[in-house]
């Protein structure tokens, strides 16, 4: 395997004496109000454009919308306050190959008669995404890490966000690859988000590291995020979590079947320890705006990256839009999912309410 790892750019060690950190949920709520909702929208339509007419693994939008992303970071982090790096991996087609074969073996084979169109339709899927891993051989894993270290380096808070597409046939569950995959909601709202997370953190001394992760291939097997969550594992760091930030811009009265705005979701699983630290960035969360609501669920949800870190041993809670209640399979990795179809201010206020889970627990604020 060959792995490289490019330094864009350089921080200090020193970290500024002169920063001032907020030492109040109030102060932070203000701090947090300088990434408006026309910035973070403008995030959003940025990548969707620049990536047109996808951001699909192997693809020439995907290293645009890689390019995109750099200069972001680069450009929300102007006094170089934190390290940009981007790894270039070769994937482990074995692993990813596997992952699509045991998660057939364990919820079809066995469960279904194989004569069942069901049965069918997951095995051609299966086999599908086995030979599209296989055809996306020479396309590297590339995840985009923002580092930024605490006044206690080694402790650290990670973030993530996956900032690739994939479009899938909803009858067949075939991969469509000529076809558009804007992916607004999937994932450059959680793109977005992060990004005004790095803008504000760039101005603060923070109590502990933290690193922002912008994974990719995660549409073929969550790969970006196992072979972080491995990286993660070896380097030693006491890590104090992952919060994963996967569509977190769709939001509906009309389909929501509790006709509500503003009940989102963090997925965990039904562990004690886990749930407290979900509940302790809730917490903080919701001291910043009371416009989104994000419920927690402890029901072991594996549809995102989360479950990646769970495999090493991780903390790992995803926070995204409530798939239960408010969920259009018409928008999910389709060419439908557009700028358009999002709602601007659930989004916005979902950012406030990360940047106090996030923030709030970077500074250990109580007040």
């Amino acid at each position: 395997m060959i792995r490289k790892l490019i330094t864009l750019s350089i921080f200090s060690l020193a970290l500024s004496a002169h920063a001032r950190s907020p030492s109040t949920y109030s102060q932070l709520k203000n701090d947090l109000q300088g990434v408006t909702k026309r910035i973070l929208i403008g995030w959003v339509n940025e990548l969707v454009n620049v990536s047109q007419p996808s951001r699909m693994v192997g693809l020439p939008g995907h290293d645009k919308a890689r390019d995109f992303l750099k200069e972001a970071i680069l450009k929300a982090d102007t006094k170089k306050t934190g390290k940009l790096t981007v790894s270039s991996i070769e994937p482990e087609l074995s692993s990813v190959k596997a992952f699509y074969q045991k998660d057939f073996d364990e919820k079809i084979e066995g469960k279904l008669p194989k004569t069942s169109p069901d049965y069918q339709k997951w095995l051609n899927f299966t086999q599908s995404m086995q030979n599209l891993a296989q055809r996306k051989s020479s396309a590297k894993v590339q995840n985009i890490v923002w580092e930024k270290p605490g006044l206690n380096p080694q402790k650290v808070l990670v973030v993530t966000a996956h900032y690739d597409t994939i479009s899938h046939d909803l009858n067949t569950l075939l991969v469509k690859e000529s076809e558009p995959m804007p992916g607004a909601n999937y994932n450059a709202s959680g793109i977005a988000v992060a990004l005004g997370l790095i803008q504000v953190m760039a101005k603060f001394d923070l109590n502990y590291s933290v690193q922002v992760v912008f994974l990719d291939w995660q549409g073929i097997g969550f790969h970006g995020s196992e072979l972080y969550a491995k990286e993660l594992k070896k380097s030693g760091k006491d890590i104090m979590g992952v919060v994963n930030l996967e569509m977190l811009g769709q939001d509906t009265s009309f389909f929501d079947k509790t006709k509500k705005i503003g009940n989102m979701s963090v997925y965990s699983r039904d562990n004690t320890e886990e749930k407290t630290w979900a509940k302790k960035l809730q917490g903080h969360g919701s001291k910043m705006t009371p416009k989104v609501d994000f419920e927690l669920k402890p029901n072991d949800f594996s549809n995102s990256d989360n479950f990646r870190f769970w495999e090493e041993g991780f903390f790992s809670v995803t926070f995204s839009q409530n798939w239960e209640d408010d969920f259009n399979p018409k928008f999910y990795q389709t060419s439908l999912d557009t700028p358009e179809t999002l709602n601007h201010d659930t989004l916005w206020y979902a950012y406030q309410y990360l940047g106090g889970a996030v923030i709030g627990t970077l500074l250990d604020l109580t007040k």
